[in-house]
């Protein structure tokens, strides 16, 4: 296990960094990252963050400016699957009418020819929100999927096709001491019912394709870094680039939460190994 993502600064050029659980902890900077991301482009590395976030890349810049992450400085460039996901939807010609679950995107239809409608009955897809419910004029997380399974039952049944721009299953906010879940829960249990379900964001390639699509480096000078094993690193190790797992989130908590004694075991069980172990970026 490595100390940090210096100790692999020569043997990359470009490092691509997922946010939460790597470079943020939910609450803070994760000790030595904002330090390090400097080191890097100092080093003429390019950084890129690589996020399954629904912003896009203006308001995810300004994101991380507010959390001490500056582009010029800490990183060279922020790709989203907001961004992705907009691009995709504003290129299409079909007039179709969405539905939104939970929290509803003000952003990513902008430019669409779609119909945003208030019933499922009425649409012709779902798109899936941050599962949270409005609650004393503010948007609460949940721990699991309990609140929301009665809908997404009643969704599936109508046999709708489900939109899913965050493929993460979980992330920390600053509500609870635990990971909160995430559109990729929502996600996976549409699926184990029976449902469909279009993917934008990591692990998928054409998220890789779009954050990659300006970088001129061999496939093996670009270093994917995260925290999850079943997004970033299968992400990476998919599209043909190396992987390097950070102990500071969510796969920490997995192995933890599973009962396993080292991090070596956990992802030989899950099946996904990365090629480094870093301990923080």
């Amino acid at each position: 296990m490595l100390d940090n993502i210096l100790s692999l600064k020569d043997k990359f050029d470009v490092f691509v960094l997922d946010i939460y659980g790597v470079t943020w902890n939910g609450n803070a900077p994760i000790e030595g990252a904002q330090e390090h991301m400097i080191a890097l482009r100092q080093a003429k590395k390019k950084v890129i963050l690589l996020s399954n976030g629904t912003q896009r890349q203006a308001q995810a810049e300004e994101s991380q400016a507010k959390r001490g992450f500056v582009k010029g400085v800490h990183y060279d460039e922020i790709v989203t699957s907001g961004d992705l996901a907009y691009d995709t939807f504003s290129s299409d010609t079909r007039k179709l009418k969405f539905y939104q679950f939970g929290r509803p995107s003000q952003t990513l239809f902008a430019d669409s020819p779609y119909q945003e409608v208030q019933t499922p009955e009425e649409a012709d897809f779902v798109y899936i929100g941050v599962p949270q419910i409005f609650e004393n004029g503010v948007w609460k997380d949940f721990l699991n999927l309990q609140p929301f399974e009665a809908e997404l039952r009643k969704i599936y049944k109508l046999g709708l096709p489900l939109i899913c721009a965050n493929p993460d299953l979980r992330a920390h906010e600053n509500q609870y001491e635990d990971a909160v879940v995430r559109q990729g829960s929502v996600a996976r249990f549409y699926e184990d019912l029976g449902g469909e379900v279009e993917y934008f964001g990591k692990p998928y390639p054409l998220i890789f394709d779009f954050a990659l699509q300006h970088i001129d480096t061999p496939d093996n000078r670009i270093l994917m870094v995260g925290d999850t094993l079943e997004t970033d690193i299968l992400g990476g190790k998919s599209y043909g680039i190396k992987t390097a797992l950070t102990m500071t989130g969510i796969a920490k908590e997995n192995m933890e939460i599973e009962g396993f004694s080292s991090i070596g075991q956990y992802c030989g069980e899950v099946q996904i190994i990365p090629d480094f172990i870093l301990k923080t970026l």
